[in-house]
């Protein structure tokens, strides 16, 4: 059989209570830094007492700490349980007021039937709400993937359209290297050879420097285009020059050097 249940959870307390006259009272007496001393929490509850916070007799007689209104807050909060659990001896409520808090078996049945209809329309709402919840996800997951899809095919017809050439250097017939809108690589770069048209380059150093700064491979691929190679004397180094001499303040090399030999 189930337990009737003896205590309380919690004990509501007004929010307005140290606006209480009689607390206020106390707390001029004793001041709001209350000791934990032996004697300074007898000497606090022998005050409280005499002020009416607890009931006095009840103190004297029995060394219980309660009052009507303590009581009245008990019953309230209990008042749909069968029984009050205030033992008569040290009841201060009269009979008629304690009579008000009690719930007859109709009543009771009454409350928990539209208890349980309420949790069946939560229950109802709940579902409702889930079900809708899981339809928007489905419809945004594929939306999602109808997203994913069509860029997917964009940017596989954009590549197409870009790729001009196999190789990361072409020509065409009038002999002009072809700018390839291939996604240049770093294997790529290292891979690329000078033109064998004689003119005198310093391509090694080239590739050394734009490593050393790292470079993305796409700035060094068009770095190296348009300084043909790493030719002698082309603005390029002098590029590679102000980066060594700004000590750090340069901080994004490729577009530097892109913008001086432009």
């Amino acid at each position: 059989m189930g337990r009737i249940k003896q205590g309380l959870d919690y004990f509501p307390m007004s929010t307005s209570f140290m606006h209480d006259r009689i607390v206020r009272r106390v707390m001029k007496r004793e001041g709001d830094a209350y000791n934990t001393d032996l004697d300074d929490v007898k000497r606090i509850i022998a005050l409280a007492v005499e002020c009416g916070l607890f009931d006095a007799g009840l103190f004297r007689q029995y060394g219980i700490l309660t009052s009507a209104d303590i009581q009245r807050q008990y019953l309230f909060i209990t008042k749909r349980r069968s029984s009050s659990l205030i033992d008569p001896a040290y009841c201060l409520l009269e009979a008629e007021e304690l009579a008000s808090y009690h719930t007859s078996p109709n009543s009771k049945n009454s409350a928990e039937d539209a208890d349980n209809k309420t949790v069946c329309d939560v229950t109802t709402t709940a579902d409702t709400v889930t079900s809708t919840t899981d339809s928007a996800t489905s419809e945004a997951e594929m939306s999602t993937l109808g997203t994913q899809n069509k860029e997917k095919q964009i940017k596989t017809n954009q590549n197409k359209i870009n790729h001009l050439s196999d190789s990361p250097q072409g020509e065409n017939g009038g002999g002009k290297i072809l700018k390839s809108r291939k996604v240049m690589t770093q294997e790529d770069i290292n891979n690329l050879q000078p033109p064998p048209d004689g003119m005198q380059r310093n391509f090694e150093g080239l590739l050394e420097n734009l490593h050393s700064y790292k470079i993305l491979p796409s700035e060094q691929y068009a770095i190296i285009l348009k300084s043909n190679f790493g030719a002698i004397g082309h603005p390029v180094w002098k590029g590679f020059s102000s980066i060594r001499g700004s000590n750090g303040k340069i901080k994004l090399p490729g577009r530097y050097l892109l913008s001086v030999i432009n």
